[in-house]
């Protein structure tokens, strides 16, 4: 009975199938032009999508000696507010620490209040300069943004870098395409402590038939020292948005003629949204 009902079941399927067939979906275009103009778009969108949201982030640092011997270590957490301000085109990152080493930070800004008071760039600003004192090692650094690489793609500033097809991966989720990225002109993204222009390359990972990013790459060199930032992002069902879900950093250098390595792992959940009079919802 199970042979004979699986083979009538299968021949009165053959008809159907032949006559309900749809024409597949047309395969994206892979080309670097329209991956690119696509992901532009997505960030477009995405900008006028996200404002004023809030996560969760655990920080661990870790400073290296030249043999790679670790010799520092540290772990924070606290509230991560991002933005995007589009009166300065850029994202706004800004961390507001409150447990170091599990331990709780004393004589705390209450970063929320301080938000309800003033301008969230202004008072944003200053909180971020606070807490590069948790900033492990000797190579100073400010830009450590999950959403830095994005502003590539912004129409301000995609001008000034050529981009290149690195690969494509097609797979069950979709087609990406991986496009590497080099800044060519000035003003450059990055400015050195001394204000010298630091030209930035990398890559971008991009679903080629929506323009959505899932990885971004940005690496930096300052003399002899390198920096590379690594954003990986995942879908939030609740926010009905693709957020960063890890930041992983490394910079390499030589301070004082003793070389370091740093390594740092973010890693944010939880994230929700709230309002200018910062109304946690």
């Amino acid at each position: 009975m199970r042979a004979g009902f699986a083979a009538f079941v299968m021949c009165a399927s053959v008809m159907p199938l032949a006559s309900w067939a749809q024409t597949p979906a047309p395969s994206p275009d892979t080309s670097v032009r329209a991956v690119v103009a696509k992901a532009a778009s997505y960030v477009k969108a995405y900008q006028k999508a996200w404002e004023f949201l809030l996560a969760d982030e655990v920080n661990v640092q870790e400073v290296a000696d030249e043999e790679g011997v670790p010799v520092a270590r540290l772990e924070t957490s606290g509230d991560f507010f991002l933005s995007y301000v589009p009166a300065d085109g850029r994202w706004l990152s800004v961390r507001d620490v409150a447990i170091v080493d599990g331990l709780p930070v004393e004589n705390r800004d209450n970063l929320r209040q301080l938000l309800s008071r003033g301008s969230f760039t202004r008072i944003g600003r200053q909180v971020a300069d606070r807490n590069a004192r948790y900033n492990l090692g000797s190579i100073e650094r400010n830009f450590n943004d999950p959403m830095l690489a994005l502003v590539i793609l912004d129409d301000g500033h995609r001008n000034r870098f050529k981009f290149e097809r690195r690969s494509v991966e097609r797979g069950p989720d979709g087609v990406f395409v991986t496009v590497a990225f080099t800044e060519r002109d000035r003003p450059t993204l990055v400015r050195g402590t001394d204000g010298s222009q630091i030209f930035a390359k990398g890559e971008l990972v991009i679903e080629a038939a929506t323009g959505r990013l899932r990885r971004t790459v940005i690496a930096l060199k300052d003399g002899t020292i390198t920096a590379r930032l690594t954003t990986a992002f995942a879908e939030n069902g609740k926010l009905g948005l693709w957020l960063p879900a890890s930041l992983t950093e490394r910079y390499e250098g030589t301070i004082n003629r003793v070389r370091e390595i740093v390594t740092a792992e973010s890693t944010y959940t939880n994230y929700r949204k709230f309002d200018v009079n910062i109304v946690i919802k």
